[in-house]
C-alpha cells in the first residue's frame, strides 16, 4: 500500500500535468503589464523611477515608460512599490531541516526519502513567497533527490522556483561529519559520495552527470580532512569537460587555496581568507559565496544555543569578521554571489524570510542597496550561466520579477521582508495585497 506522503507526490505531479495540459490548451494568456513606482536595474545597480514592464507569454517584452499595451492587457498597479528581478539563492538545502541539537545533524538526513521530498516542496513555496524565483541547491539531499524535488517544481511556476541540483556531496571520507556513532555511520553514504585519489574523483562526478545534475559540489575541507588539489583538479577537469561547473565548500584559506588552484568556479563559505587569497580568486574569476547570517538572525541561532550574555556577545562578535572578510572581497575585486544556507529547524526562523536574510548580513557589513541587491540577481545568474534569461530585467528576459512593498532602496531592513508580489516565468504567483 502506498503511503501517505507517496499519495501527495502523486497527486502533485497529477495536478502540475494537469495544469501543463491546460497550458498547452490555451497557449495565448493575455499581456500584462505591471507599473511600479521603482525599478531595479542590476547590470547598472541603479533604481529607475516610475516605470512600466510588459509580460508576454512568460517573456518580458518590453519595459519603459508609458508602454503601449497590446489589446486584452492585464494592468497590475504597483505604483507605490519597487521591483527587482526574482532573487536568486546559490546555496540552498531544501531537503534538509537540523535542530540545533547534538543529534540534529543525524536526525535531519534521517527521514524516509518522501517526507524528505514533501517538506521540501514546502520550503521551495515558501522560498517563491519570500521572492526567490530560482535556487541551487548543494547537497545534503540523500542519494539524489534533489533532483526528484528539481522535476516536481519544474512542472508548475506556482510550486516553487526553478532548481539546480548538485547531487551528494563530493567529499573526502568521512563526509563532513567529526565522529558518528555506528548506528549512524550509514548516513555518510547517503549524504556525500567519498572519494579518495584522483580515479575515484573523475568516476564521481561521471556518476553525477548521469544522474543530471547540474553543478558539482565539493567539500574542499571537512571536519579533519582536507581534498588534495590534484584531486579537486581531477573533479573539475572531468565536470568541465561536460559544460558543469563546479563549487567548493570551503571555510578558511588552505582549502580555499587549494580548491582555487585546482580549478573551481566557486568558494562556499569562505569564512576566513588571505588577501592574497582573495586576490588568486579574482585573478582567476573565482566567485565567492558568502553565506552570512544578519545579527537579528544570529541572536536567534545563539539563543537556541543556550547562550547568554557576555557568552553571547563573543559568539555574535564573529559577524564582524565575515563583514570584513566581505568587504575586503570586493575590494579586491572577487565577483560576490548570495547565497542563504538556510536549513535550521529553530523557534522564530521562517524559511523563506530567513532565506532572504543574507542581503540583510551583507547589508550589515556596510555594502550599497544597490550593489548588494546584484549578488543575488545579475551576479548569480552569471555564476548559473543564465545570464541570457534570468538576473535582469529587459526584454527577451525571462519575467521573473518580486516586487517589495514600498521604496527597498531607502527602507532596505524593513522592505526586503515585506513581499508584495511575485511573478515566475510570467505568472502572478503571489500576491500580498487581494485586488
Amino acid at each position: 500500500m502506498a503511503s501517505v506522503t507517496t499519495k501527495f507526490l502523486r497527486a502533485i505531479l497529477m495536478i502540475a500535468w494537469t495544469g501543463i495540459v491546460a497550458n498547452a490548451q490555451g497557449k495565448s494568456s493575455k499581456p500584462i503589464l505591471v507599473r511600479v513606482g521603482k525599478l531595479y536595474d542590476s547590470e547598472k545597480r541603479q533604481f529607475i523611477n516610475n516605470q512600466e514592464i510588459l509580460i508576454e507569454n512568460g517573456f518580458i517584452s518590453s519595459v519603459g515608460k508609458r508602454l503601449t499595451r497590446p489589446k486584452g492587457t492585464t494592468l497590475i498597479n504597483l505604483s507605490q512599490h519597487t521591483v527587482t528581478p526574482g532573487l536568486i539563492d546559490m546555496h540552498t538545502h531544501l531537503l534538509f531541516y537540523q535542530k540545533q541539537t547534538q543529534t540534529g545533524f543525524e536526525d535531519g538526513a534521517r527521514p524516509p526519502a518522501e517526507e524528505r521530498v514533501k517538506r521540501g516542496l514546502g520550503f521551495a513555496k515558501q522560498d517563491l513567497n519570500a521572492g526567490i524565483t530560482t535556487v541551487r541547491d548543494v547537497g545534503n539531499s540523500g542519494r539524489y533527490l534533489d533532483i526528484r524535488l528539481k522535476k516536481l517544481l519544474g512542472t508548475d511556476a506556482k510550486l516553487g522556483p526553478d532548481m539546480y541540483a548538485s547531487g551528494p556531496i563530493i567529499s573526502p571520507p568521512g563526509g563532513q561529519f567529526g565522529k558518528l556513532a555506528p548506528a549512524d555511520s550509514v548516513l555518510i553514504g547517503q549524504e556525500y559520495t567519498e572519494i579518495k585519489g584522483v580515479d575515484e574523483a573523475r568516476a564521481a562526478v561521471l556518476t553525477h552527470i548521469q544522474h543530471g545534475v547540474d553543478v558539482i559540489k565539493i567539500c574542499a575541507n571537512t571536519y579533519d580532512k582536507l581534498l588534495s588539489v590534484d584531486e579537486i583538479r581531477a573533479i573539475v577537469e572531468t565536470a568541465h569537460a561536460k559544460n558543469i561547473p563546479v563549487t567548493a565548500h570551503a571555510t578558511h584559506d588552505e582549502p580555499i587555496r587549494n580548491a582555487v588552484l585546482g580549478g573551481v568556479d566557486g568558494i562556499e563559505h569562505g569564512y576566513s581568507m588571505s588577501d592574497s587569497t582573495l586576490e588568486l580568486m579574482a585573478a582567476r574569476n573565482v566567485y565567492l559565496v558568502p553565506t552570512d547570517v544578519s545579527r537579528r538572525r544570529g541572536k536567534i541561532l545563539v539563543a537556541g544555543l543556550g547562550m547568554r550574555g557576555k557568552t553571547a556577545e563573543v559568539a555574535l562578535s564573529s559577524l564582524d569578521a565575515f563583514h570584513d572578510r566581505l568587504r575586503r572581497a570586493v575590494k579586491k575585486g572577487v565577483m560576490i554571489v548570495s547565497g542563504s544556507d538556510f536549513y535550521n529547524d529553530v523557534k522564530g526562523l521562517k524559511w523563506g524570510p530567513s532565506s532572504v536574510d543574507v542581503l540583510l548580513a551583507y547589508r550589515e557589513a556596510g555594502l550599497p542597496v544597490a550593489e548588494l541587491l546584484s549578488f543575488a540577481t545579475y551576479n548569480a545568474a552569471k555564476a548559473l550561466k543564465r545570464s541570457d534569461s534570468i538576473g535582469t530585467i529587459k526584454k527577451g528576459m525571462k519575467a521573473n520579477l518580486v516586487v517589495f512593498s514600498g521604496d527597498l532602496e531607502t527602507r532596505f531592513e524593513k522592505a526586503l521582508f515585506d513581499v508584495e508580489a511575485v511573478f515566475h516565468a510570467g505568472k502572478l504567483v503571489y500576491r500580498k495585497t487581494k485586488k
